[in-house]
């Protein structure tokens, strides 16, 4: 039963007023000693304060189980981060120092860790490196934190921040800083390694600029690739939509962004074309042994292998496709 602006000011009252019963209606005593009686409708007032209650609680609930989680995802310390080696080995930091290094490419996986699809793609991407040096191709193990998956979103956002910070020190170890030579980097997010590498890109976007201020010399001038497959787009609980948001704009260090794109897995939040990548679909070339989200992954690998100039993964100009395209295989 609907409960009438009356009724409603006298449950807001309550505190301050007193009630009798009497032959069926009720008086009431108000603290300053005015009274009055009246006989309300038969349950109005009771239910309506019972249904306010309800409401409150329900409402309660509704609001403090998000938050909750949300206060869980982004709690904890990263975990990766603590080894030894994590980023890059002595001899890599050494040859970015010296600026023999020209290409980099980062791998993050997904939440499951490394297994035998992201090993194939490392071992693609690795093909392109000679014995010079001048390339560098690392996948960047964070199974400490990515296998919660509350968490891993928050974390990988901190682990690429970190990786953008241990490689700009080491490209500005070198007292030649004006004649940089790293050239092309390359980071490719796989599920919610997505957040990992974005992270990465818009860190090292800002470092970059930071760190050739302080000291006083010219910003290395870097071509920036974003490749997300199957990326996880909704960052902890309440970040729906973070990723068709933020995923690949170049005003976070991004000139190219491209999403490879599985449609019909049960994986939430990963099915969506992301507005600010070129998008290509792969859902209706998917072999039914193959899980739909490891799709766009093993797809990928193979697109490298039949390729004559894969290199470290980068699209050259002449092949890439507008931001916001959408081209389905």
């Amino acid at each position: 039963m609907k409960m009438g602006k009356f009724h409603l000011g006298l449950y807001l009252l309550s505190s301050c007023i007193f009630m009798n019963w009497r032959d069926g209606s009720v008086e009431i005593s108000a603290v300053d000693g005015f009274s009055f009686n009246f006989t309300p409708p038969p349950s109005s007032f009771w239910l309506a304060r019972l249904s306010r209650k309800k409401i409150l609680a329900t409402i309660g609930v509704g609001v403090s189980i998000p938050l909750v989680f949300e206060t869980y995802a982004r709690s904890g310390c990263v975990k990766s981060i603590r080894k030894p080696g994590w980023a890059f080995t002595d001899m890599e930091v050494e040859n970015i120092g010296e600026n023999i290094v020209r290409d980099i490419t980062v791998i993050f996986h997904g939440a499951g860790g490394e297994d035998a699809y992201t090993d194939d793609l490392l071992k693609t991407l690795c093909k392109s490196i000679d014995v010079s040096g001048t390339g560098i191709v690392k996948m960047i193990n964070w199974e400490a934190d990515s296998a919660d998956i509350l968490q891993a979103s928050v974390k990988g956002t901190k682990i690429g921040k970190e990786l953008a910070k241990t490689l700009c020190s080491s490209m500005y170890a070198s007292g030649n800083t004006n004649t940089p030579r790293v050239t092309n980097i390359h980071a490719i997010g796989i599920s919610v390694g997505a957040f990992a590498a974005d992270s990465f890109l818009d860190a090292l976007s800002k470092k970059n600029k930071s760190t050739a201020k302080n000291k006083n010399t010219a910003v290395k001038n870097l071509y920036c690739q974003l490749t997300l497959l199957d990326p996880f787009q909704q960052k902890a609980v309440l970040g729906v939509g973070y990723g068709n948001k933020y995923f690949g704009i170049a005003d976070r260090g991004v000139d190219y962004a491209q999403q490879y794109l599985n449609t019909d897995d049960p994986v939430p939040s990963t099915n969506a074309p992301l507005q600010h990548c070129a998008t290509i679909d792969v859902t209706a070339l998917r072999p039914p042994e193959i899980f739909g989200h490891d799709w766009p992954l093993v797809y990928y690998t193979e697109e490298l292998k039949r390729s004559i100039d894969a290199g470290y993964g980068i699209v050259t100009t002449d092949k890439q496709s507008p931001r916001g395209s959408l081209k389905m295989l």
